[in-house]
């Protein structure tokens, strides 16, 4: 029979278990804010599997910053909405 290939899923799991120990030491806040990266890299595996890589870390990393990314223009764009809301109000004698 032929070998039995390990799922990139597989891979990511593998790779959040080698954080264990680091992930131990953390204090609890810390532990949360590393299990959320890690939930984000899990969400992404179906196109990490797309990939081609040596390391799963480096797709995970990726996940990761993606996330960020799109937290980041989410807030930036909900900035700007308070901001040009608070000129038309302003401008209309409202206060803000």
């Amino acid at each position: 029979m032929g070998r039995t290939l390990t799922t990139f899923t597989q891979l990511v799991q593998q790779e959040i278990a080698s954080w264990r120990r680091y992930r131990r030491a953390l204090r609890a806040e810390d532990q949360q804010a590393l299990d959320e990266l890690f939930a984000v890299a899990r969400r992404q595996s179906a196109a990490g599997a797309y990939v081609a890589r040596d390391t799963p870390f480096e797709v995970m990393l990726i996940s990761m910053l993606l996330e960020h990314q799109k937290q980041i223009h989410q807030l930036s764009r909900a900035i700007a909405d308070r901001d040009s809301h608070a000129s038309v109000s302003s401008s209309h004698g409202v206060a803000p």
